[in-house]
């Protein structure tokens, strides 16, 4: 794994633009709007924001359009983009569709620069982000309510038994079905990552990981005898068998690199 990878998002814009020319070029973000005065600097021709949480529109005198669609049902023409270029979207999306809709817009040589985590393979993989409680917007990094590979290691009954012993009933509820039942984050483990960019139809350039955790999870002081301190090969093993197949857990940043082959 590559400890360096859990980058800021200004490091990992600098990290594309050092891979690709900007000027003149039109390019397709997968989720957010980077800074206007990113893209004036860097002299782009078009560059649309593709992201179903933000308001569609124009702005930075028509440069910049926000398009408020999932990023598999890119509403662009065929070979119509110069790069697609994502930073903490991917954990969110249809990787299999998205990259399909990628290489589809995508003109010959052109590049996909994605960066995301934590993944469904992280000890914070459950995301907990976009989720509210009692008028307050939860996030992983702040609400640390969840112990460490909670989204793994136990059923919905015996994480709720576990969560209503530190947090209140509605809380635990809350926490439960964002786990176990939302579809905000797609519960993919690394593996499942490197198949979609295989069977993508875009060639390899880089996939990188990372198991760097960037913050402390502390969580409340939930009953002892209900909590786990899983083992990281036995709780892989157990994962393993029920899905059919091996997976490793760690990996919590991803840093995904394809091109479409050049005509």
């Amino acid at each position: 794994m590559t400890p360096g990878l859990a980058m800021s998002e200004e490091e990992v814009f600098s990290d594309f633009v050092a891979r690709v020319d900007l000027a003149g070029a039109t390019v397709a973000e997968i989720g957010g709007a980077f800074p206007a005065e990113l893209l004036a600097k860097h002299q782009v021709a078009a560059w649309y924001a593709i992201d179903p949480n933000r308001p569609a529109g124009r702005d930075f005198g028509g440069v910049r359009e926000t398009l408020a669609v999932r990023a598999e049902e890119m509403p662009l023409a065929d070979t119509s983009v110069d790069a697609v270029f994502s930073c903490n979207a991917f954990q969110f999306v249809d990787v299999t569709a998205t990259l399909a809709q990628v290489r589809r817009v995508l003109k010959p040589g052109g590049l996909l620069y994605a960066h995301f985590g934590p993944i469904w393979s992280a000890v914070d993989g459950h995301q907990l982000e976009y989720v509210s409680h009692q008028g307050r917007d939860l996030t992983f990094w702040d609400d640390t309510l969840l112990p460490p590979w909670a989204h793994l290691a136990y059923r919905p009954e015996e994480l709720r038994q576990l969560l209503r012993t530190g947090v209140s009933e509605g809380l635990a509820d809350v926490l439960v079905r964002h786990v176990h039942e939302s579809d905000t984050v797609n519960r993919l483990f690394f593996e499942d990552y490197v198949t979609a960019a295989l069977e993508s139809g875009l060639q390899w350039v880089e996939m990188s990981a990372s198991d760097h955790l960037d913050y402390a999870i502390t969580p409340p002081p939930y009953d002892p005898a209900l909590l786990r301190e899983p083992r990281l090969p036995e709780l892989a093993a157990e994962i393993s068998r029920r899905r059919g197949s091996r997976v490793q857990l760690g990996v919590r940043d991803v840093l995904m690199v394809l091109r479409r082959a050049a005509d």
